[in-house]
C-alpha cells in the first residue's frame, strides 16, 4: 500500500486534500496527517511514507527545514510542496531538496492529483527496480543474505520462476499480469525470465494458445533462498520443447518435474572429446559429438542432460584456450551462438554450432602443435599426471626442451602460462569431485593434485567466487 502523509498546519486544508486523493487516486492509499514539520519528519522516520505532501509555512519546523531533513533521510519520499506565497525563494528551496512539484494554493485538484500520480508512478517503478535487482543477488548467489532488503513475504502463496522465449511474448505476458505484482528477473532480447505468485500462473496457462513462444515453468517454491534452483528448473522445463515429438499444434507450456540423473556417460564423452582436440582429425571429433548428443527419450531428463552439457560447454571448454575463444572472431562468434541456446528455431542448430566451435578450434591448435611437436607430448603427459605433484621443469624435461623455450611456446599455443592451465584443471576436477559428494574438502584437495588444503581452498575462492562448500552445495541443488 502507498503511505502518503500531508504536513500542513490548517486542519480543513489537511481534510480537503485528503478527500481529493481518495476519490481520484485508484489505488488503496494509507494517508497520515501531520500539523507541523515537526511532527511530518518523526512520521517520515518511522513509517517510511512513498509521498510526501507539505506546506512551506507551518509553525516548530516549516516545510523548507523539513525538506533538508527529509533528503538526509536513508529512505526518503517524493515531495510535493504547497505554498500560498509565489514567491522564487520558495520554489528555488523546495527544487534544491528535490521537490518533485511545487504548487500554489488554492489548490488546482487536477494539478494535484496529477501530481501525486506521478510520485506513487515513480515511487512505484523504484521500487520495482530494488526488489528486481535484490531478486538477482539472491538468483545469484542462491541465497539470501543479511543485506538483502527484498520482502521475503511478498508471495505468501509461493512463486514460479518462468522461462519465457518468443518474440512479443513478455509484451504478451504483461498484458495478462498488469494486475498482478510480479519481477522481471532478467530480460533479453526474445528471452526472459519472470517470477510470478503462484496463484498467477493460472492466468497465462488459460490462455496458453495465445502466447507467442514458449514458457517453462519452474516448480512451485516458497522459500526465496531457492530461486537459483528454481530458475534453472524453468530453462529446463524450457528445453523440453527441443525435444517434443508431438505433430501438429506444438505445446506452449512446459512444466518442470524432477527426476533422478546420472550425467557420467556425458563427463565420460565430453572428456574423450575436449581432452584430444588438440589432435583430433574432424571426423573424429564428429564422431564423439555424435556420441556425445545422445539424450534419453523422456522430454524432462533429455532436457536435464541438454542443460548439464550446455553448462558444461559454457563453464569449461570456452575458458580452457581463452586466447583462441576470446581472440579469434570466428570462435568468439560461434560461442555466443552457443550461449544463446534458448534463442535458437531447434537443437540440431545448436549441434551445428558446437561442431563448428570444436573442428574450427582443433584446427588452430594442431597448428601449433604442428609447429611446435613437443607441445602435444606435454599436453599429453599434463593431461595423465595434473594430480601429481609436477611443474613446468618436470614437464619441460619430460619432452626434452629448454625450460624457457617451452614456457614461452606453451603460454603461445594455450593463451595462459603453466601454472595457470594446470591450476585451472585441478580446479575441474576438484569441482568433478566436489560434485560426486563423497569426499571431504581435504581429500578433494589430495586427490585433485593442491595437496595443502588451505591453498586450494584459497585458489577455488579466487577462480570461483565460492568456497569448496559452497560450490559443492550449489552444484549438487542445480
Amino acid at each position: 500500500m502507498i503511505t502518503v502523509i500531508i504536513a500542513d498546519d490548517e486542519k480543513l486544508i489537511r481534510a480537503g486534500i485528503k478527500k481529493i486523493l481518495a476519490e481520484n487516486i485508484q489505488i488503496p492509499l494509507n494517508i497520515l496527517e501531520a500539523k507541523n514539520g515537526a511532527e511530518a519528519l518523526e512520521l517520515c522516520k518511522t513509517e517510511k511514507p512513498d509521498v510526501l505532501i507539505t506546506d512551506i509555512r507551518m509553525p516548530v519546523m516549516d516545510g523548507v527545514e523539513l525538506m533538508k531533513q527529509v533528503s538526509a533521510l536513508d529512505e526518503n519520499p517524493a515531495i510535493i510542496v504547497l505554498s500560498g506565497f509565489d514567491d522564487f525563494s520558495y520554489a528555488k528551496a523546495a527544487i534544491q531538496s528535490g521537490a518533485l512539484s511545487y504548487i500554489l494554493k488554492p489548490v488546482d485538484k487536477k494539478e494535484l492529483v496529477s501530481a501525486v500520480s506521478e510520485a506513487i508512478e515513480n515511487s512505484c517503478r523504484a521500487e520495482q527496480e530494488k526488489n528486481e535487482q535484490n531478486l538477482k543477488v539472491i538468483a545469484a548467489e542462491g541465497r539470501i543474505g543479511s543485506e538483502n532488503s527484498f520482502d521475503t513475504d511478498s508471495f505468501p502463496n509461493g512463486y514460479y520462476v518462468l522461462s519465457v522465449s518468443g518474440q512479443n511474448s513478455l509484451s504478451f505476458i504483461e498484458k495478462i499480469l498488469k494486475t498482478v505484482k510480479y519481477y522481471v528477473l532478467e530480460k533479453k532480447k526474445d528471452f526472459s525470465f519472470l517470477v510470478i505468485p503462484k496463484e498467477a500462473l493460472f492466468l497465462i496457462t488459460e490462455d496458453v494458445e495465445s502466447v507467442p513462444g514458449v514458457i517453462g515453468v519452474s516448480n512451485p517454491e516458497k522459500s526465496l533462498s531457492n530461486l537459483k534452483v528454481s530458475r534453472r528448473q524453468s530453462v529446463c522445463a524450457f528445453l523440453q520443447s527441443f525435444f517434443e515429438k508431438e505433430e501438429g499444434k506444438k505445446k506452449k507450456v512446459f512444466h518442470y518435474k524432477e527426476q533422478e540423473n546420472d550425467y557420467s556417460r556425458i563427463d565420460s564423452e565430453y572428456e574423450k572429446l575436449t581432452g584430444r582436440l588438440e589432435i583430433s582429425e574432424p571426423s573424429d571429433i564428429q564422431k564423439s559429438l555424435t556420441k556425445l548428443f545422445v539424450f534419453d527419450q523422456s522430454l524432462e531428463k533429455a532436457s536435464e542432460e541438454l542443460y548439464y552439457l550446455y553448462s558444461k560447454i559454457i563453464s569449461d571448454l570456452f575458458k580452457r584456450f581463452p586466447a583462441y575463444t576470446e581472440k579469434d572472431l570466428y570462435l568468439n562468434m560461434k560461442s555466443i551462438m552457443i550461449e544463446r541456446l534458448w534463442l535458437l528455431k531447434d537443437l540440431e542448430e545448436w549441434k551445428v554450432y558446437v561442431r563448428d566451435y570444436c573442428i574450427y578450434l582443433s584446427a588452430l591448435l594442431s597448428r601449433g602443435i604442428v609447429e611446435h611437436p613437443f607441445i602435444e607430448e606435454a599436453l599429453e603427459y599434463i593431461s595423465k599426471n595434473y594430480t601429481k605433484n609436477i611443474n613446468m621443469a618436470i614437464v619441460a624435461n619430460h619432452v626434452s626442451v629448454n625450460y624457457t623455450w617451452f614456457s614461452e611456446k606453451f603460454k603461445e599455443h594455450t593463451g595462459v602460462n603453466f601454472n595457470e592451465y594446470l591450476k585451472n584443471l585441478r580446479i575441474e576436477e576438484a569441482k568433478r569431485l566436489l560434485e560426486k559428494d563423497c569426499y571431504k574438502v581435504y581429500e578433494v584437495a589430495e586427490r585433485s593434485g593442491f595437496g595443502d588444503v588451505k591453498y586450494f581452498m584459497k585458489t577455488f575462492r579466487e577462480i570461483t567466487g565460492k568456497t569448496p562448500t559452497e560450490w559443492k552445495n550449489t552444484s549438487i541443488s542445480l
